[in-house]
């Protein structure tokens, strides 16, 4: 699949990269991989904090394409992990697509930092055509009507899809066809 473009994920807090298909991924929320270094791609999708992870080494990857799944495009402060609970309830949450519960402070801690990022800053930098934002139209928890809002008033491209604010077939399908 893609064979000559490079590709990275990088996950939703406290997900696991191996859960967004065929696609490379950086775990980004495993203590392990605190030091690796963030490979250059043609492609970066983040989703959810892992966009905001990915826009905080923009400076890195200025000549790539950024697929933002879901981002936290207005400022939250850390009550935000009250909505992430109850997003890991309503949307139920497989465990298997969870990070070890031994790298739960390591990734809170992490999470904590990129809540600072300010992603709009980066997005500014960005040149249109390297960035789309794909919306779950049901995303109640993190990328919500306020936060299309703040998109669509910084003529940010924007597709919206049937889905929640989890990675699902449909966000998938929409990533393939961004990529082809």
């Amino acid at each position: 699949m893609n064979n000559n473009k490079k590709i990275l994920v990088f996950p939703g807090a406290f997900q696991v990269a191996n859960k967004y298909g065929d696609y490379e991924g950086v775990d980004i929320w495993l203590k392990a991989n605190s030091e690796q270094e963030i490979p250059a791609g043609d492609y970066l999708i983040g989703h959810s904090l892992g966009a905001s992870f990915a826009l905080a080494h923009y400076n890195s990857n200025q000549n790539c394409k950024f697929i933002l799944i879901n981002p936290l495009v207005k400022k939250r402060s850390a009550l935000i992990f009250w909505r992430w609970l109850k997003f890991i309830i309503f949307e139920r949450i497989k465990t298997e697509k969870i990070i070890p519960k031994s790298d739960w402070l390591y990734a809170f801690k992490k999470a904590i930092k990129l809540l600072n990022v300010d992603i709009l800053n980066v997005i500014q930098k960005i040149p249109k055509e390297n960035l789309i934002i794909i919306r779950g139209k049901q995303d109640i928890f993190f990328c919500d009507s306020e936060a299309v809002k703040v998109i669509q008033e910084n003529n940010i491209a924007l597709v919206e899809v049937e889905a929640g604010h989890d990675w699902n077939d449909k966000i998938a399908n929409t990533v393939k066809e961004i990529i082809k």
